[in-house]
């Protein structure tokens, strides 16, 4: 239970609190509450959520963004929808000025046809919901968001108690006090918010980029306290965390990490298959291996130790000749196979 709000922050509530704080917009002044985002799955799962724990019914709009050419002005372009002429705003991008974009909100419906009069051309615009997309099919590039809606009092008190100023938010201290369970719930929002899942040849990584350096650094530390081992990066688009290797993945799916977001999801599952042995974080190894061979408690060969941790022989042999080699490891050549232990001496 967080302060005065009948508020119990299990994973689910977690996982939604988190959702709405990056990705959200709320104004208990004007009494709004609103999510969007292109990905469906990942809005399906919002809604799940939010009907499991009896907070509200959402309702639902479509937000549909059409690109223009540069300088177009207003008054060039109407958009119909059933003979009636729908209102807009032209949005400009942060970066560029001169890329802009017409902006309308519409009822939700499955299937949803306009006409754009663009350039004194009538070009025609189809949206559907197919439940795990919603596609749009025009002449124009479009994009298309669903939108939740769900003002509810308690919710929105709760969000300006416990989240504070929505332009730079944090990580709240119950979070950083929270068990692994909680941690890897809103972890999991943050990736399917804000993470990009990389995929191609040997580069295998979660990244989250963004502007917002307090947050991103104390999501480093509360990582780290459960023993993954992201970095932190910097350049001149903003600031990211970083997180690569099979250790650092596996950690957070056994900690309870899940992503909803069907593109990431997918991309994470393929990361995660394409391990053909268990891998470890770089520059880990020490760590690694002297945690395992603790954990036995005993002497073993490189053949068993291999078995053990499902790795090639050749492989646990460079390693527990690097460790040997460090004076963290001893080897026993008077037996055959060699036997390699941790002395008590070599972990002082």
């Amino acid at each position: 239970m967080i302060g005065k709000y009948d508020f119990k922050l299990d994973e689910d509530r977690v996982y939604l609190i988190e959702t709405l704080k990056i990705e959200g917009y709320w104004s208990t002044k004007n009494y709004t509450l609103t999510l969007q985002n292109k990905n469906i799955p990942l809005l399906n799962h919002i809604e799940e959520l939010l009907k499991k724990k009896g907070l509200v019914i959402p309702s639902k709009r479509i937000l549909l963004k059409i690109k223009l050419e540069e300088e177009m002005q207003k008054e060039d372009i109407i958009i119909i929808n059933k003979n009636k002429i729908l209102n807009f705003h032209i949005e400009k991008s942060p970066f560029d000025n001169k890329k802009l974009k017409a902006v309308t909100s519409l009822p939700y419906k499955k299937e949803i046809k306009l006409q754009i009069i663009y350039k004194n051309n009538k070009i025609p615009i189809v949206i559907k919901d197919l439940d795990s997309e919603i596609i749009c099919k025009s002449e124009l590039k479009c994009f298309v968001y669903k939108d939740l809606r769900f003002p509810k009092i308690e919710l929105l008190k709760f969000l300006d108690s416990y989240c504070g100023d929505k332009k730079h938010f944090h990580v709240e201290q119950f979070l950083l006090n929270a068990n692994e369970k909680l941690v890897a719930s809103a972890f999991s929002a943050l990736v399917d918010c804000e993470g990009t899942i990389s995929h191609y040849g040997f580069k295998r990584n979660i990244q989250i980029r963004m502007r917002n350096k307090l947050y991103l650094e104390q999501w480093h530390k509360l990582l780290k306290k459960f023993e993954v081992t992201g970095r932190l990066e910097k350049d001149k688009e903003g600031r990211g965390i970083l997180i690569e290797g099979w250790q650092d993945f596996n950690k957070l799916i056994k900690m309870g990490f899940k992503l909803y977001h069907s593109g990431k999801k997918e991309k994470f599952e393929k990361i995660m298959n394409s391990y053909k042995t268990t891998q470890i974080s770089r520059n880990s190894y020490k760590e690694f291996y002297i945690k395992k061979l603790l954990e036995l408690d005993r002497s073993v060969t490189n053949q068993e130790l291999a078995k053990i941790l499902g790795k090639s022989k050749n492989n646990i042999n460079y390693y527990l000749l690097k460790l040997e080699k460090d004076g963290l490891v001893t080897c026993n050549r008077e037996a055959w196979p060699y036997l390699y232990f941790i002395s008590t001496s070599s972990v002082r």
